[in-house]
């Protein structure tokens, strides 16, 4: 009778020990999945964090870079207001100065009038010259105003009186000149004089339209830079 209790008592220790050990290695199991899937979830954490911070780093990259263009966006648009404020300064500044200017020019010569202002003669090679005239308009409005110049030369030759037409002394042959002008307009004539010709005044014509009285002034012969007696 003694055996089998003790055999009984045995066969419960044992089946103790199994259940203890099975649920050992059980708990130590599944203490090893929650470790390894701890592990899992902290490397996709990592990568999560260096996306994010890359990300970051790109977002951050593109305010600096908006920021900087708002900069220059600003900077610009402040110089070019400055800029167009100066021009229009300078735009009214011009303005006030051509009434002023033409105002004196029409209480000089009157309003819509056309006249040569101004006729030099420069020296060049031998009998070469060029004669410089200045055309002037004291228009009221901005009006243009086109047509022709042409001048001759008086003087003598061997004693006489003599008359040369723009023609025979300019170095083109040119019988007259056009012009075109608001204001102001300077023409070049290139001339050469015959030997033994002694100018002394210059009669010049113009006239705004074909078929117009033209207009006549007289200027004496005066070469710049030389004293004012005849060229020989």
């Amino acid at each position: 009778m003694v055996a089998p209790r003790w055999r009984r008592f045995g066969l419960a220790i044992l089946l103790a020990l199994a259940v203890f050990y099975g649920g050992f290695e059980l708990g130590r199991a599944s203490g090893g999945f929650a470790v390894v899937s701890s592990m899992l979830e902290r490397l996709e954490f990592r990568r999560q964090v260096r996306a994010l911070g890359k990300e970051n780093e790109s977002l951050q990259h593109r305010v600096s870079t908006a920021e900087i263009g708002q900069r220059v966006n600003r900077q610009a648009q402040s110089e070019a207001q400055r800029m167009i404020g100066e021009l229009q300064a300078e735009t009214s500044r011009q303005q006030q100065e051509l009434q002023f200017y033409r105002g004196l020019v029409a209480r000089q010569f009157g309003a819509g009038t056309l006249r040569v202002q101004e006729l030099k003669i420069r020296p060049g090679e031998g009998r070469r010259f060029l004669v410089l005239i200045t055309l002037v308009q004291a228009a009221a409005r901005d009006s243009v105003a086109n047509g022709t110049v042409s001048f001759a030369i008086d003087g003598t030759r061997g004693g006489a009186l003599v008359q040369l037409p723009l023609a025979e002394v300019e170095i083109n042959k040119r019988r007259e000149l056009t012009f075109s002008l608001r204001f102001f307009q300077q023409l070049e004539v290139p001339i050469e004089l015959p030997e033994n010709f002694l100018p002394a005044s210059l009669q010049v014509e113009y006239r705004q339209a074909r078929g117009a009285e033209p207009s006549r002034q007289t200027f004496t012969w005066r070469v710049e830079g030389e004293p004012e007696t005849p060229v020989l």
